[in-house]
């Protein structure tokens, strides 16, 4: 047998493999990261149910398919979001491990307890913010009252109960600035979460919350709870005969639980970008906003740099309510 025949030509071997190195060099990182399917993992402070749940779960699908791999959810409460922010600072920067990141343990927590065990400003990287949610001053329907006016006035009266979804979180914070500034106390009880803590004012544990739209429209609508004002500049398209704060005298108070995603600092830039990208892609879409707005949520996302400005302009705001209301840690 003739072996030139079973021997290609070494030139035209050389030729193929140049070529074919110099076509993978022009592809360059985005054809590894194209056929990459590994799942995003979500990793959400409170359990399930209640604002988070309402966020990311119907961003999940929306995102996964703009990313070209699945996006799971993974629950991991505890420690006012301490359990779940820590896990993902140790997490691998591969950008497959994403913080749903919100106030408590970005703006709030290490100024009630300062020995964190991590540092929000250096070990997390903002990829966006994804939504913020107004909160609401509602009460049990069964406590009697149908005005703001009407509130203060009995909770001048007697020590009123309010609830939250943890120590420190946006709720239990939002409940201290509005009674410093109107001027009377309350007994705060903390929950694990936004859905245990409405279950308890379903029950008549609790007799006000200062909750996100989306936690208590469904009952208003049922009328076992009656919001008194949103802690917002605007009406809120979802309870739009609620009045705002400054139109009931009090000016100012805005308050909104914001969730955003955050990666490991080392994360690389392009695999953060990918995320930033394919989130404000999700709210390009009008239906997904519109599904926002009707929980209640201001859907207009922020890129990494808004998003650490608001991180850092919360922070010095509640460092002033957790001295005032000498918030302490559990």
């Amino acid at each position: 047998m003739n072996s030139a025949i079973m021997r290609p030509d070494r030139r035209a071997l050389l030729g193929r493999f140049g070529a074919a190195a110099a076509l993978l060099a022009s592809a360059g990182p985005c054809a590894a990261l194209a056929q990459d399917d590994r799942p995003y993992r979500i990793v959400i402070a409170f359990p399930p149910g209640g604002t988070s749940t309402a966020t990311m779960g119907p961003l999940a699908g929306p995102l996964g398919r703009r990313l070209g791999a699945p996006v799971e959810l993974d629950y991991r409460p505890g420690a006012g979001g301490n359990v779940a922010t820590v896990h993902v600072v140790r997490s691998p920067p591969d950008g497959r491990t994403l913080l749903f990141g919100h106030a408590g343990p970005l703006s709030i927590n290490h100024h009630i307890n300062p020995r964190n065990y991590f540092d929000q400003a250096k070990d997390l990287a903002p990829v966006a913010l994804v939504t913020r949610f107004p909160l609401v001053i509602c009460v049990a329907s069964r406590l009697g009252v149908k005005t703001l006016a009407e509130f203060i006035a009995l909770a001048k009266s007697r020590e009123l109960v309010f609830g939250s979804s943890g120590n420190g979180s946006i709720q239990h914070v939002a409940g201290e600035v509005f009674r410093l500034n109107v001027g009377f106390k309350m007994l705060h009880v903390p929950f694990s979460g936004g859905g245990p803590m409405q279950e308890a004012l379903l029950r008549g544990d609790l007799e006000v919350v200062f909750e996100t739209g989306s936690n208590i429209i469904t009952h208003v609508r049922a009328g076992l709870l009656t919001p008194l004002a949103v802690m917002a500049p605007e009406r809120l398209s979802a309870l739009p005969d609620v009045p705002i704060l400054s139109e009931l005298g009090y000016p100012g108070l805005y308050v909104s639980a914001w969730f955003g995603l955050l990666a490991p600092a080392a994360t690389p830039q392009p695999e953060r970008d990918k995320v930033t990208e394919a989130v404000f892609d999700v709210f390009r879409d009008e239906a997904t906003r519109s599904l926002f707005e009707e929980m209640g949520a201001i859907p207009v996302p922020l890129g990494p740099s808004g998003f650490a400005a608001l991180i850092d302009e919360e922070s010095d705001r509640w460092q002033v309510v957790v001295r005032d209301a000498r918030i302490r840690p559990d």
